[in-house]
């Protein structure tokens, strides 16, 4: 019976028209789609960190740097690297970098604030502080989604068939008592003669 329901529930789309079956089609991204919205990701965000490197290394060369700034852009060089890499990766295994809320969402911020700190750093050595939200962001997305929720999660309730089993336990003990003690507060035969 449930067969011909579903055939009937296919027949019907069928025949009431595909403009349903056209619109998701034309809401579905393909491979093609995908690809090609990757390599324009991943050339614009190549563009931003190679232009971004170079204008820290011009402006740096020409009013002068010290260690500090050294070893802060090498680090800044190496994350950007990692970051352009796994998103490189992740879009070589099928995965679109343009989808809502998905991992390259991460990435891509960390190496806009990355770009902005380095820029704003040409301005003055304290707007390397800013380089600071990345942490602080990554703590609250993790006390907001894992640590509060396990934290102050209610205690699980006991299955329906788990109480009922308890409380007719309960009840035998509770019956059992009021057995043990009537039985040794009611006189016996030879009690009086004690």
């Amino acid at each position: 019976r449930n067969h011909s329901l579903e055939a009937k529930a296919v027949v019907s789309t069928q025949s009431t028209g595909t403009n349903n079956l056209r619109m998701v089609k034309e809401n579905t991204k393909g491979g093609k789609d995908i690809l090609a919205g990757n390599v324009a990701t991943l050339t614009f965000y190549r563009k931003m960190i190679t232009g971004t490197l170079v204008i820290y290394a011009i402006s740096r060369w020409y009013f002068g740097f010290s260690w500090f700034h050294i070893f802060l852009s090498v680090s800044c060089a190496i994350g950007l690297s990692v970051l352009y890499g796994s998103m490189g990766s992740a879009a070589s295994g099928g995965t679109d970098l343009n989808m809502e809320g998905g991992v390259s969402d991460y990435f891509k911020d960390v190496i806009i604030v990355t770009c902005v700190v380095m820029i704003l750093s040409l301005l003055s050595d304290y707007f390397w502080y800013l380089w600071l939200v990345i942490p602080i962001f990554a703590l609250v997305k993790l006390w907001t989604n894992i640590i509060s929720p396990w934290i102050f999660a209610p205690a699980p309730e006991a299955p329906e068939q788990m109480q009922q089993d308890g409380f007719k336990k309960g009840m035998r003990q509770t019956k059992q008592r009021k057995q043990v003690n009537n039985s040794s507060t009611t006189p016996g035969m030879f009690s009086s003669y004690r």
